[in-house]
């Protein structure tokens, strides 16, 4: 099984039993984007659930129909989800993902990666 991946979009690995997204800068995310994201997450992950850790900081704008999917479909295979974000901008969209989507896992903003851990650590086996 492969363990890490990366496409147009973001870079993503399996560490410790945590899927950690990284997503590239200055990015914008339509609809197609979101369906590959997703399923690329889905063949890393082998048919396996895990808590997923993802650095949002490179988002400049996502799609509403992009934003719903990854609520929805996006949402399979996952455990639960750490979004980082450390600036005004990525919260703004964070928020309004969360907002508008409310995802059927657990959620949480954070403002770097060790809180996420923190967070996604009960999660995790």
């Amino acid at each position: 099984m492969k363990n890490s991946f990366e496409n147009e979009y973001a870079e993503y690995y399996i560490d410790n039993g945590v899927v950690r997204f990284i997503y590239k800068q200055n990015l914008t995310i339509q609809l197609a984007g979101a369906m590959e994201i997703v399923s690329d997450r889905l063949q890393l992950q082998n048919g396996k659930a895990y808590p997923i850790l993802c650095d949002i900081r490179g988002i400049i704008d996502i799609s509403k129909d992009a934003r719903r999917y990854l609520a929805t479909e996006g949402s399979s295979l996952t455990k639960a989800v750490a979004f980082i974000s450390d600036n005004p901008l990525s919260q703004i969209l964070t928020d309004l993902y969360l907002l508008a989507n409310m995802p059927p896992i657990p959620t949480k903003v954070v403002s770097n990666e060790l809180e996420g851990i923190e967070f996604l650590s009960e999660f995790i086996k």
